[in-house]
């Protein structure tokens, strides 16, 4: 599948300071997106690719050709695929790959969320429209360890914003929060 665009949201200032590309084929135009928050370079990369399907890759991991093969084999109008998500049981978006129209038909990535649980939300989101969630197990993808900035209390706001906005959710978001 060449209509790929990949989006990168990074607030790292220099290319060779993101791992991510080496992963990517050649010839798969990259779109570096340096907006803060992360859920706001996210929509703007969206918003800038003009190929039908989008990969969103975080900054910071790595994976073979055989993932990207897999994923792109995978993906298709009514499929979204993506890393398993290790406290939800839905998908997060370390990467993630799915058809711009369903981006457009959920409404992108809640920019209020910021950096964090924005990948939550739209994964929600998709599976209350009924897209097909397929997991990518996390060993698959490498991801290069950094210190966690996300304190007690903006998870514990967004966990009640997202139980607010997905109250049949709730129960599982609250359950993978207190673990």
């Amino acid at each position: 599948m060449g209509d790929v665009t990949v989006v990168i949201p990074t607030l790292k200032e220099s290319r060779s300071d993101i791992p991510t590309l080496e992963s990517v084929p050649d010839g798969v135009p990259v779109n570096i997106q340096r907006e803060s928050p992360i859920s706001a370079a996210r929509n703007r990369g969206v918003e800038s690719a003009d190929t039908e399907y989008v990969i969103e890759l975080d900054d910071d991991i790595s994976f073979d050709r055989d993932l990207w093969d897999e994923v792109m084999d995978t993906v298709d109008r009514e499929t979204i695929v993506g890393m398993e998500d290790w406290d939800y049981g839905l998908i997060v978006t370390r990467l993630i790959a799915f058809h711009r129209d369903a981006w457009v038909k959920i409404g992108g990535f809640d920019e209020r969320l910021g950096s964090h649980m924005e990948d939550t939300d739209f994964a929600i989101k998709l599976a209350d429209t009924g897209y097909d969630l397929r997991s990518i197990e996390q060993d698959r993808i490498e991801h290069v360890p950094h210190e966690n900035r996300i304190t007690t209390t903006d998870r514990a706001w967004r966990l009640v914003y997202l139980c607010l906005k997905h109250p049949r959710y709730a129960p599982l978001l609250i359950r993978g929060t207190l673990g």
